[in-house]
Order: C-alpha cells, then sequence, then structure tokens
C-alpha cells in the first residue's frame, strides 16, 4: 500500500501544471515578428527574381519549361511561393492567434506554374495603414 500512494504522488507530481499550459505573448511583439518573417521573406524573394532572371538559363530542348541549373529551379520555386501566399499566411497568423476578425479562405492560393522564364512579378500590394 504504501509502495502505490508513494507512485500516485509521484505521478501527480510529475504531471502537475501539465494540463493546463497556456503561452501568453504580447500582441504587439507578435505583430512584429509576423511583419518581420513576412518582410524577410518577401525581400529575399526580390532578390532571387532578379538574380535567377540576370543568372538562370532555359533549357530549350526541355520537356516544359525548365532551368538548365536544379538550384536555379529550386530558387524559382520558392519565389513563386513566397509571391502568391506570403500575405495569405500572415494572415492566417494573424486570426489563429485572434488578432484579426475576418477569417482567411482555407484554401491559400494557388502558386504560379513553374516556368522558364518566370512569370511577371505580381503587383506589390500596398502597405496597411498603421494599426491594420
Amino acid at each position: 500500500m504504501k509502495a502505490e500512494i508513494t507512485a500516485l504522488l509521484v505521478a501527480v507530481s510529475l504531471t502537475a501544471g501539465c494540463a493546463h499550459k497556456t503561452v501568453l505573448r504580447d500582441a504587439r511583439v507578435y505583430q512584429a515578428e509576423l511583419d518581420q518573417y513576412d518582410n524577410w521573406a518577401t525581400q529575399q524573394a526580390k532578390y532571387l527574381r532578379a538574380f535567377i532572371e540576370e543568372h538562370c538559363e532555359c533549357e530549350s530542348d526541355a520537356e516544359g519549361p525548365q532551368f538548365s541549373d536544379p538550384e536555379c529551379e529550386k530558387a524559382a520555386d520558392f519565389v513563386l511561393t513566397i509571391e502568391a501566399r506570403h500575405e495569405w499566411h500572415k494572415s492566417m497568423s494573424l486570426w489563429n492567434a485572434g488578432m484579426i476578425e475576418a477569417e482567411p479562405s482555407e484554401q491559400p492560393p494557388e502558386i504560379a506554374p513553374l516556368s522558364c522564364p518566370l512569370p511577371a512579378a505580381p503587383a506589390a500590394s500596398p502597405e496597411p495603414a498603421e494599426g491594420d
């Protein structure tokens, strides 16, 4: 009986506090982090796009539009993904955190098909007003 009570006390002490674990974050800090991650991703995509357009070549005899260098193809895929989805990911992060009212579409936007040369970059969206 004494061993059972000891085992029960050990189990309770090891699991105490785990059932109601909550992480609190300052909303302004979270917003700033999301803004920074979004800025890093979009700036990197912008610079990569310029690099791809200047230094990557297309294979003319390839089946479908392909880059001659696999690294250029990977970079182009990254660029197209960021350009298509960065706003959706940021909005979904804010919505999941309860910081915006409007729920983003359940499905992320379509990514443009990989092509060589890259399709034109989408028009830049206007910067949100302070406090949005």
